[in-house]
């Protein structure tokens, strides 16, 4: 045990945090995290690769994204009460039980589509309750001066559970024994996430003693969404997390499509382009505190989502880069160049994705604490609900619209009108708020 905490304090050090691990809470939520977030992003994503191969269209994988993120707009305002009202440790127990025996139902359906559709459906559900009671633990078990930290060290397990689920774990069992063997391997992982997550003190009880009647939790979910906008800086925030979200949900959405119309590889092999972006998002952890600290949260979540706009929209001309690249031939060694055509293309890519993972995470990184530090502690399970809510709803439309307008038109040049379109709604929520009242929540 004493060599494990070692372990996990030097591995805090990646991002400039060498005391949290020594908080058993923390810690015990850390690896319960990791243990849950890692088969997540191996099923999901094992099921979009189910579904592009199965029908070979955007618009089927955009149905995908879009049927695993509708559930929120029914379940919104009931999970982010219900966060708020029961023993968080109870809420990620028992989601992750039923994750598992999802899991089971996986692994005898591979080759029903519909299914698999289904059983997203039924994952996103238990996301909309395992997300706003995550995103909201930290009070109970950490002090407010270490939730930059605190949100640091969560954004590296979440890309330790990304680098496991989305690169490892799905290259070594679809590749070999198949989707079914991944779906049982990830069931035995959400059941020992479900152990962990009751094993938390701090969990043990509410922190609200807000009603959870049916008839009392829209009144409720309101009361806290005017909390939220009487706060400027708070608001705004959670707009622009929303509207970073949705850009990032319809870049995700095409990926497996841009691979092999763009790069002329397998969906499959997608993965291993980005994979720059893993160190984006470990220079953003290793840095955004002490932006944070130096920076306005005005400096800071706004310059991260403007640098996100840019690289969406940069990514529309990738081909043109790649072009560039491909001439490049500095000392006259090489003729024409150094790099092939599909070279230069997953060179640009690959450039492009760590400087997204670098301001999305940072971006995330900072929003959330705002929250942390400027929402009650028993409203924070709605205020997450409700961006989740307003993410997955404001995401549903672009999503379809970018599946149907990318097999007319193409990956890339609906990457430059989602970025448009999201960098032109961020100016205008800016400008009307800069123009009304000064609010500050007292």
């Amino acid at each position: 045990m004493a060599d494990t905490r070692t372990a996990m304090l030097r591995l805090s050090a990646l991002v400039g945090e060498r005391t949290l691990f020594e908080n058993d809470a923390y810690r015990k939520l850390w690896v319960a995290r990791l243990l849950s977030h890692t088969p997540v992003n191996a099923i999901v994503y094992a099921m979009l690769i189910l579904v592009v191969n199965a029908t070979g269209k955007n618009f089927f994988s955009s149905l995908f994204v879009a049927a695993y993120i509708a559930p929120t707009a029914l379940l919104g305002t009931i999970s982010g009460v219900l966060v708020d009202r029961v023993p968080k440790g109870v809420v990620l127990a028992g989601t992750n039980l039923v994750r598992a025996a999802l899991c089971i139902l996986l692994a005898i359906s591979v080759d029903n589509v519909l299914m698999v559709y289904v059983i997203a459906v039924l994952f996103a559900v238990g996301s909309q309750f395992a997300g706003p009671a995550e995103a909201s633990a930290l009070p109970a078990i950490v002090p407010a001066e270490q939730y930059t930290s605190a949100n640091s060290l969560n954004n590296l397990q979440s890309l330790i559970s990304q680098v496991a689920g989305l690169m490892v774990l799905p290259v070594i069992f679809l590749k070999t024994v198949g989707p079914e063997a991944l779906a049982v391997v990830c069931a035995g992982m959400f059941l020992a996430a479900a152990f962990n997550f009751l094993l938390i003190e701090g969990f043990g009880g509410p922190v609200s003693t807000v009603d959870i009647t049916v008839e009392d939790t829209r009144e409720r979910f309101a009361e806290a969404w005017a909390r939220l906008t009487a706060d400027s800086v708070s608001y705004v925030s959670v707009v622009i997390v929303v509207l970073a979200s949705t850009l990032s949900l319809v870049v995700v959405t095409l990926l497996p499509r841009y691979s092999t119309d763009v790069l002329g590889l397998s969906s499959e092999n997608m993965i291993f382009v980005v994979t720059p972006a893993a160190l984006g998002i470990w220079l953003a952890l290793r840095f955004v505190r002490a932006a944070a600290e130096r920076y306005s949260p005005w400096w800071t979540i706004g310059g991260s989502f403007g640098a996100l706009v840019f690289g969406v929209m940069a990514a529309a001309f990738v081909n043109p880069f790649a072009d560039v690249l491909e001439r490049l031939n500095l000392f006259g060694l090489f003729d024409p160049g150094p790099f092939g055509e599909t070279t230069a293309l997953i060179i640009v890519t690959g450039a492009i994705a760590l400087g997204l993972a670098f301001v999305y995470t940072f971006l995330n990184v900072v929003g959330r604490s705002i929250i942390n530090h400027r929402i009650p502690t028993d409203m924070q399970g709605r205020i997450f609900a409700a961006q989740t809510v307003l993410t997955n709803l404001a995401s549903i439309p672009p999503i379809l619209l970018a599946g149907i307008l990318a097999d007319l038109i193409g990956t890339t040049k609906v990457f430059f009108l989602v970025g448009l379109i999201c960098g032109l709604l961020a100016l205008y929520y800016t400008a009307r708020n800069m123009a009304a009242p000064v609010r500050r929540a007292a």
